[in-house]
């Protein structure tokens, strides 16, 4: 039977009030499959917690044949950089990427190997069948993905987890990718390669709270259209051209309207109407190419996406 090495990312950021029952299940989870493991390594990722989250990782007691590793960030440079840092430093042949919250159960890795093992895929992700949250924000949700769908070329589910189980071959073309704002749902789906989604379920948060807020929430969502698409550049220059068509237009019916028949212009209001929503329409379309212009200016600089403050063994 082929034995895996295992590597467990987990991205941390203000997560003291679980740290230590999460340890407990994952140690659980992977000793309910060490006789398919040859190695297993977990790797937290402190993302510049602002509590005691790197005091509660460093006070868990190291479990045989498993080992644990805590990286800090010399502040908090984000979750899409934690997980980039996790790819980077993980040396297993396969990679589990989960949450400290709880949220996405341990002890269904169990399930994605499972599935991994079938060698019909490289990539087994996974997504909650629902989502407990608000009216307002599911429609939100339901909103984005929809647009984001029809915008992109590659398509990304509805309620897809960051949970999911990666080849090495996998991680390495991630690894490949060197966009300095990252939008990783997109990067799985983008680098493609085999892969099967399973219904993950959804538990409470074990402690803290979310760190997700909706302008968070919408500047990440902003971030991953403008990645992966061009399409907002051009239905700007379309709308310019259809606005001055328009405009062409009526002046003309304007100009034919005055000296064929004599009628007044129009007047102040109606003027001032067509000014504010040119100007509107201007301020959204200089917007839309701002928005890709601060990427460029970004990724030219070439900057780290992290840097490393220090590692500890547990």
């Amino acid at each position: 039977m082929h034995k895996y090495s295992l590597s467990v990312i987990v991205p941390c950021y203000n997560e003291e009030d679980v740290i230590a029952k999460f340890y407990k299940e994952l140690l659980s989870a992977l000793d309910s499959i060490s006789e398919e493991l040859s190695s297993t390594e977990i790797l937290f990722i402190n993302d510049g917690s602002k509590d005691k989250t790197k005091e509660e990782v460093l006070k868990l007691e190291s479990s045989k044949g498993v080992e644990t590793k805590l990286i800090n960030f010399s502040r908090n440079f984000g979750k899409e950089s934690a997980l980039l840092c996790g790819l980077r430093e993980c040396r297993g042949d396969i990679a589990v990427i989960i949450d400290a919250d709880l949220q996405m159960p341990p002890s269904f890795i169990k399930n994605l190997l499972e599935t991994y093992k079938t060698g019909n895929y490289d990539m087994v992700y996974t997504k909650r069948a629902s989502r407990p949250e608000g009216l307002l924000r599911k429609a939100l949700t339901r909103l984005y993905y929809s647009i984001y769908n029809s915008l992109v070329d590659v398509r990304i589910e509805p309620n897809v987890l960051d949970y999911r189980i990666l080849s090495r071959k996998v991680i390495d073309a991630i690894l490949e990718v060197g966009e300095y704002h990252r939008f990783s749902k997109g990067i799985f789906a983008w680098v493609g390669f085999k892969s099967t989604c399973l219904i993950c379920p959804f538990e409470e948060r074990a402690g803290g709270v979310s760190k997700f807020n909706l302008r968070k929430l919408f500047s990440y969502g902003l971030a991953g259209v403008v990645s992966f698409s061009t399409l907002p550049l051009k239905v700007a220059f379309y709308l310019g051209f259809v606005i001055s068509l328009l405009s062409f237009l009526y002046g003309i019916y304007m100009v034919v309207s005055t000296l064929a028949f004599g009628n007044p212009v129009k007047g102040y209001p109606s003027l001032i109407v067509i000014i504010l929503f040119m100007g509107g329409i201007q301020i959204m379309i200089l917007g839309i190419i701002g928005e890709y212009i601060a990427r460029i200016y970004e990724q030219v600089k070439n900057r780290p996406q992290y840097f490393i403050d220090s590692t500890n063994k547990v």
